[in-house]
């Protein structure tokens, strides 16, 4: 006698036989005692859970010659022919094959004639989302207005795929894939009744195989019992399968954690040696540490579809691996997977994921080399010599530094950036003070102010961002050299008194402090000094330079030096100075009472140096022409309160 596939010999033959879909099955028994079936139905779910199985029971239950019943006898001619394919009444078609609107075309045609034998025309659409738009348009007209005698049953694995207007004409039915467990006890049933002897491993291993689906399953069990000879065991079907099983998968877990790159290595290239297949190795081992992850808060969930024998290994591994370790690991393999279905080399990918594993291997974040970058060109622009920046902490140096934050002194941390000032060169002259560092402040420095210097450029740019051009200005010149107990002290280089007194202006600080509080979750208050000074400068005055008497609060800066790109004129070959231009602020050209020689002598010569060019070269003397203009308070001076420009 031929033999006979287990899942078509053991496909369900009544609703009782349908496994795991017990709202679809309680529905259909009703809809037809209470003689309530519909003119159409949309069967949906994954591949193997029993939708065509359904439909063809729901046909034997319409036409057999004792019904219509919810429980036919499948003896009788009508069912034995529905059961045989050869049924006139039941019409089976597949959608993936026949998907032209001439097919559909053709199935109209047959709609309207009476049935042959039984009592309804029950037409079976299989996998019906692979219809043309053009097939669907006219199968919709069908299902809108069908004869009496006709049941439409429209099978798919991608309801999503299929029109709405399909679906809102058919009672949807969505079948849910069976469980490990489930599966397994079906496979038990079938072993039992076949008399093919397996080790209730193996059947685990077999529902898992299955991934929800009774066809997969029991073809696997099928193809087991012609391989082994004598009773399934686990060992066997890994055998089949190609699977590196359990005690690889612990081993290669354990190795990664206690970060042993050379025998997770060796794993790797023990499985490629005995012939299996890598791609498999790492969804496996993805599997094995998602049950890992889940273990210590869904126990439940994690141990679904793992066998008795497996749970002992699974929870001690559980309890030694952290679970921040196990997400680490499964993000990377992750990638690994992708890029190997990509077309990459599996044993590359996945000793190239190993090794970054093993080693902390891990690319800086944008942000981070930014940040670095910044700090860099903020102390260079200073004069100072930077020690080397480290480089951001991997994703597993972060989650042990929380561990062991509490336990670690704040006097211990060593500041991120050092600017080295006032050591001496060889030569007996040290070298000139620089902002953020102070000998007798450094052993105090917290190391809180490594994360302020790395954050300033882009606080700087916030300001600007924010339309606050003046206090960004302001700003930059200065750098973070102290952050202690909520106080902020930024240092400023030598002749930058003007700039450290407008920094303590309140309308200054305040924009500080908000950008500082959004970006640092604090908002400190601020001290400023300069460089080389004892103490901080106040807001009214600076400890290194004294006012100037007059109108004007602050000093002039001092005019800056002419560039070295331009040549200077000669005085044989210099041009003869043209007539005198007018001053601003009067009408008329003619000037004003002289201002305090004090006061003229430094604008004069920024003017006869501006005179030869017009370019700005220095932040400082947008400052001096403010002042000319406004005066040291903001307000406008004399002339341009009287209206004169």
């Amino acid at each position: 006698m031929r033999h006979v596939s287990l899942y078509r010999k053991w496909r369900p033959r009544t609703f009782d036989a349908v496994v795991g879909q017990e709202p679809v099955v309680r529905t259909l028994r009703r809809a037809i005692e209470t003689d309530r079936v519909a003119h159409a139905y949309l069967f949906s779910g994954p591949r193997g859970t029993g939708k065509t199985s359904t439909a063809k029971v729901l046909a034997m239950g319409l036409n057999c010659e004792k019904g219509p019943t919810p429980e036919p006898d499948g003896t009788c001619e009508s069912c034995r022919a529905i059961v045989n394919n050869s049924s006139m009444d039941v019409l089976e078609m597949d959608a993936a094959s026949n998907r032209g609107i001439d097919e559909i075309r053709e199935l109209r045609d047959r709609v309207n004639l009476a049935p042959a034998q039984g009592r309804m025309k029950v037409y079976i659409i299989d996998e019906v989302h692979m219809l043309t738009t053009e097939a669907f348009n006219a199968l919709l007209k069908m299902l809108e207005e069908p004869p009496e005698h006709v049941v439409f049953v429209l099978a798919t694995t991608e309801k999503h795929k299929v029109l709405p207007t399909i679906i809102s004409r058919c009672q949807s039915f969505d079948f849910r894939r069976p469980g490990v467990s489930l599966l397994s006890e079906k496979l038990r049933e079938i072993s039992e009744a076949e008399g093919i002897e397996v080790e209730p491993a193996a059947l685990t291993l077999i529902a898992r195989e299955g991934r929800g689906s009774f066809r997969d399953a029991e073809g696997l069990l099928d193809q087991l019992a012609s391989f082994v000879d004598g009773p399934i065991t686990a060992a066997r079907v890994r055998e089949l399968l190609g699977s590196a099983g359990s005690e690889a998968l612990l081993e290669t877990a354990q190795a990664l954690y206690e970060r042993r790159a050379a025998d997770a290595l060796r794993v790797v290239d023990r499985l490629q040696n005995e012939g299996k297949d890598l791609s498999r190795f790492v969804g496996e081992l993805v599997a094995h540490l998602r049950r890992l992850m889940l273990l210590p808060h869904a126990p439940e969930i994690a141990l679904a579809e793992v066998g008795g024998e497996e749970r002992a290994g699974l929870e001690e591994q559980a309890g030694r691996i952290p679970t921040a370790e196990v997400v680490r690991m499964i993000e990377s393999l992750g990638d690994s997977l992708s890029r190997a279905k990509r077309g990459g080399d599996p044993k590359l990918e996945l000793e190239l994921t190993f090794l970054k594993l093993a080693r902390d291997y891990a690319e800086p974040s944008v942000d981070a080399l930014l940040g670095r970058l910044e700090t860099l060109e903020k102390a260079v622009a200073n004069g100072a010599t930077v020690a080397a920046v480290p480089a951001a902490p991997s994703r597993a140096e972060e989650a042990e530094s929380e561990n062991a934050q509490q336990d670690t002194p704040a006097e211990a941390a060593t500041p991120e950036v050092t600017l080295h000032a006032g050591e001496d060169r060889g030569d007996g002259k040290p070298e000139e003070a620089v902002p953020g560092h102070d000998p007798e402040r450094e052993a105090g420095r917290d190391e809180t102010v490594g994360a302020v210097v790395a954050q300033w450029g882009r606080v700087i740019q916030d300001l600007k961002d924010r339309k606050q051009a003046l206090t960004a200005t302001v700003f930059a010149e200065g750098v973070p050299s102290s952050f202690q107990d909520g106080v902020l002290e930024i240092a400023f280089p030598k002749d930058s008194d003007f700039y450290a007194k407008e920094a303590g202006k309140p309308r200054h600080g305040e924009a500080l402090g908000e950008i500082l509080e959004r970006r640092l979750g604090v908002r400190p208050r601020l001290e400023f000094r300069i460089a080389g000074a004892d103490g901080p400068v106040s807001a009214g005055s600076p400890s290194t330079k004294t006012p100037l008497e007059g109108a004007n609060d602050f000093a002039s800066p001092p005019s800056p030096r002419p560039s070295r790109d331009i040549p200077e004129v000669a005085p044989e070959t210099a041009p003869e100075p043209e007539a005198e231009t007018p001053r601003r602020g009067t009408p008329d050209g003619v000037d004003e009472a002289p201002m305090p020689e004090a006061e003229d002598e430094p604008r004069a010569e920024a003017g006869e140096r501006a005179g030869a060019d017009d370019t700005i070269r220095d932040s400082r003397e947008v400052f001096a022409i403010a002042q000319e203009l406004f005066g040291p308070d903001g307000g406008l001076t004399g002339d341009k309160q009287n209206g004169d420009d």
